[in-house]
């Protein structure tokens, strides 16, 4: 996230730099908040300009850009936006202020525009702008936390080897053919620029004046060189380049998604293998509940079998004695029916 700001004076000139397509692919008035001209940004930033005459300063307007990295300015809706002119206006101390939002859209990219009022109505003076730019940098990381966007880099830290890399080319090299398929290795694309007659972009799709890239070359070298070359114009190549860009993102979210499907795979198998050794477990220790039932149920299954057999020899026993018993009576019995006999004979 890039974000630029600076103090200005009139409203009306703003307003129409803000409302003038030129370069401009699209223009879209977003947000008016704290005028009596929600729908007119014209009158809406004159009447916020206006302020500046009850002091001795002659620039009322705080007006900043607001650059996200590209593919996260696609993915900003309206309270996205809003949230970012938000984040901003607390750092630097705008918050309550009237504003305006304008996005424009800029070579396939969109970035928003943001003016506020600087007068303090409250405490009757205008709002300093020391520090702005520090302040500019802690909205700057806020922001691509908060809304989770790729971090942008404040300057090309690479361009003194970008500025090498392709002297070195340009000096090794006999035509514009051979000078451009060489860089193309590392990711470079020639266009024709609209305000440069030649341009250079990088594999981040940003775009440099190529003489400037050139050490001791002159712009009517290049121009010779590349004379009879026909080249896609600037917009055209930086689109092919994101169009590159979102390319190689895909197919690297696509890497990391199979990587972690294949990780939540491996984590769903072992879960598998642990659940199923829990069951075999589980079985197991049922069958030796079973088992251990089974011999409890045995053990006194046994003891029951003892036991009746202990019964039945005890009733056997009883049988034998009252058998001996009944045998003593019968003997004792026909041992007095003899006597009787014997007795009735002597008789």
């Amino acid at each position: 996230m890039v974000i630029r700001g600076s103090v200005r004076g009139n409203g009306k000139q703003l307003a129409n730099y803000l409302l003038t397509k030129a370069d401009n692919d699209n223009i879209r008035v977003l947000d008016i908040q704290g005028t009596c001209y929600p729908d007119n940004l014209k009158k809406a930033l004159l009447q916020m300009s206006l302020t500046s005459e009850l002091t001795k300063s002659d620039k009322g307007l705080y007006h900043v850009q607001i650059c996200p990295a590209y593919d996260d300015d696609k993915q900003m809706t309206k309270n996205d936006w809003v949230r970012a002119a938000e984040i901003l206006e607390q750092e630097v101390g705008y918050t309550g202020q009237k504003r305006a939002i304008v996005l424009h859209e800029k070579k396939g990219r969109i970035h928003a525009h943001v003016v506020w009022e600087r007068y303090d109505h409250e405490h009757k003076r205008m709002i300093p702008n020391h520090y702005s730019r520090l302040a500019q940098d802690r909205a700057r990381i806020r922001m691509e936390k908060e809304l989770e966007h790729e971090r942008t880099p404040e300057r090309n830290e690479r361009r003194p080897e970008m500025k090498e890399y392709l002297s070195k080319v340009w000096q090794r090299t006999d035509s514009a053919a051979s000078f451009m398929k060489t860089i193309a290795e590392k990711g470079y694309v020639i266009a024709v620029g609209t305000q440069r007659p030649y341009m250079v972009i990088d594999e981040k799709g940003r775009s440099f004046d190529l003489v400037r890239q050139l050490e001791k070359v002159r712009t009517k070298e290049v121009r010779e060189r590349f004379k009879t070359t026909k080249l896609v114009r600037e917009k055209e190549a930086i689109e092919q380049v994101r169009v590159r860009q979102r390319s190689e993102k895909q197919k690297e979210k696509a890497k990391q998604r199979v990587g972690w499907e294949m990780l939540q795979q491996a984590a769903n198998d072992n879960i598998r293998q642990i659940t199923e050794q829990q069951q075999k477990e589980k079985s197991v220790e049922k069958s030796r509940s079973m088992q251990m039932s089974f011999t409890v149920e045995g053990n006194q299954a046994q003891k029951s079998k003892e036991k009746l057999k202990e019964v039945v020899q005890q009733m056997d026993e009883q049988e034998a004695k009252k058998k001996e018993v009944l045998e003593r009576l019968k003997r004792a019995k026909l041992e007095r029916a003899k006597r009787f006999r014997e007795n009735e004979r002597d008789l």
